[in-house]
């Protein structure tokens, strides 16, 4: 016998249907587990991602107009970024990845001597993911900081 609707009864009562693909379906407040994605949705939800990275990359610049200011190196797709630059104290590097749902990687360093900076770009996975970065990364770095003596 079913509550009669709007009742107490009718509120807790929750019935539950099952589904040959996904398993037993709650309605109701208490029904945390959402269903996976199907195949078509998952594919929609990373172009729109992939769009969205697409998007930043556009607004982020790939080399800097002011000779002065930091040099900004950027993957294609705008997931990862640096930002160069030589100070009196070294040279400076500000790593910024870039992940989905909008979170952000931000990391500083301030290197003084090219073995360290080497060694530096030597255990960042980034010379496998985005190599021509790594490249200009490494040329640069070559090219403003001091070797030991």
């Amino acid at each position: 016998m079913r509550p009669e609707p709007g009742s107490r009864a009718a509120l807790i009562a929750v019935p539950a249907e099952v589904s040959a693909q996904h398993g037993p379906v709650h309605h109701g407040p208490d029904a945390e587990l959402a269903r996976p994605l199907s195949p078509k949705a998952t594919a929609l939800h990373l172009r729109r991602q992939r769009a969205a990275t697409l998007k930043l990359a556009k607004q982020a610049p790939s080399t800097n107009p002011d000779p002065n200011g930091p040099l900004l190196l950027s993957s294609e797709d705008g997931a990862l970024s640096f930002s160069l630059q030589v100070t009196p104290a070294g040279f400076y590097v500000e790593r910024t990845q870039r992940r989905p749902l909008d979170a952000h990687l931000v990391q500083a360093m301030l290197f003084e001597e090219l073995e360290a900076f080497l060694s530096w770009c030597e255990a960042d996975p980034v010379r496998f993911d985005h190599p021509l970065v790594y490249l200009r990364l490494r040329r640069h770095g070559n090219a403003h900081l001091p070797r030991r003596l």
